[in-house]
Order: C-alpha cells, then structure tokens, then sequence
C-alpha cells in the first residue's frame, strides 16, 4: 500500500502548471472504455501538455520506453514501480444476449454450457478454460468452445451483443448493456473473481504536474463512471 497515491492529490498550479509531453501506456481497446471526449476535456484544461499513448495488450518496458504513465489490470507483478489503484477486484460474470438465448436457450448448469457456443480469450487450442465459483463458495473448472474467440474483453463484449454466443466478462464493462436489456446474465450463481485497474509509474518523488494531472483525471473519470 505504501505504493499507492493518495486519491486526493492536488493538482499544482502556478509555475508548476501541467506542461510537456506525457507517454501512456495502455491496453490497445482502452479508447473503447475511456471516452474521447473525457480526453479532449483534459487537453483543453491542460493546453500545455502533450499525450503520447502506445496502445497495445502487451506488457510495456516502462523504463525502456520512457512510459510516464501505464493503465493495467491484474497483478501488479514489479513492487519496484508505484501505483494508484482504480478499482479493486471486481467479478467477472457470464452474459449474453436475450436474442441468442431465444434462439439457443439458456442454460440452467454449467454442463449445458458445452452445447453453446462461448466467446473466449484466444488460445491456440480453440478452447477455452472458465474457473468459476458458486454462490455457496465451490469452485468449477468448464472447458468451453465456440466459433468466435478474440483477445480482448471489449471484442468479446461486442460479439455477445451482436448475439454471437455466452462471455464471461468484468461486470465493469457489462453493466451498461445489462441496464439497458441488450445483455442478460446467464448462470448468475456462479462468478469469477476478476482483477482491479491500476496506474502504474517508475517513480512516485518528482512527479511531473502533467503526470500527476493525467493520472488524477484518469482516477476520477472511471471512479465516477463506475459508481453511476
């Protein structure tokens, strides 16, 4: 914890007004989840700064690629770099859409996921492996197959919508279309315990303004979106 930022950091002004150019790293969907519009809003509060994204579902050198500043999700695997966390772990649940479940049915047990077409993270085998924990604390291990698979959550997220089969998905990218009806939890009992969003940065002394802007926006931004 002692890595973490504290979430209510001021932002300094003055002649330590944000400037200069701040390189981010970010999964490669991270424009599919964080509005364009949120970072035009940042540019014009911040006229002096200038953002570099490299975008991609590998791992950045934050060191070797001068990154200021890293979006990630999971297990922050080195304790030598800093972090403020944006959302702790989450859970993830299997969802689809209501015209793929009336034209396939829904199942009632995990066995009967093997006679549904399931959207997974790719794997050379053409399969995937779904760790799933019941309500009363039992895990399951499903081997799940199907004809669509992608390696992103936000490609999975849209197959299911467009009715290509069953997900299983972070309910932090689920729950706008399960308000609205165009997904529909399917097995609610069972879960996957997902993993939280951190900001990851090589140091937390002589944080640039324009990083620490950056991150504060960031933080606040999908806080705010995820508690609407």
């Amino acid at each position: 914890m002692d890595g973490l930022f504290d979430a209510g950091r001021e932002l300094t002004s003055g002649s330590d007004e944000p400037s200069g150019l701040v390189r981010v790293a970010a999964p490669a969907d991270f424009f599919d989840f964080f509005p364009m519009e949120w970072m035009n809003e940042f540019m014009a509060a911040y006229p002096r700064v200038r953002l570099d994204f490299v975008l991609s579902d590998g791992r950045a050198d934050l060191i070797a690629e001068r990154i200021d500043v890293a979006v990630r999700g999971g297990i922050l695997e080195d304790s030598s770099f800093f972090a403020r966390k944006v959302f702790d772990e989450g859970t993830d649940g299997l969802v689809a859409s209501p015209a793929y479940l009336a034209a396939r049915g829904t199942p009632q047990t995990l066995q009967e996921l093997a006679d549904h077409d399931c959207l997974f993270f790719s794997h050379p085998s053409g399969q995937g492996v779904w760790r799933l924990t019941a309500a009363d604390g039992s895990e399951s291990e499903v081997h799940v197959a199907g004809r669509f698979s992608a390696n992103t959550a936000q490609a999975l997220r849209k197959a299911a919508l467009s009715g290509f089969g069953i997900a299983l998905l972070p309910s932090t990218i689920t729950i706008d279309g399960l308000k609205s009806g165009a997904l529909t939890r399917v097995l609610p009992q069972y879960s996957r315990k997902g993993h939280g969003l951190n900001l990851v940065y090589p140091s937390r002394h002589h944080l640039p303004p324009a990083v620490s802007a950056f991150i504060d926006m960031v933080t606040n931004k999908l806080v705010s979106s995820a508690a609407c």
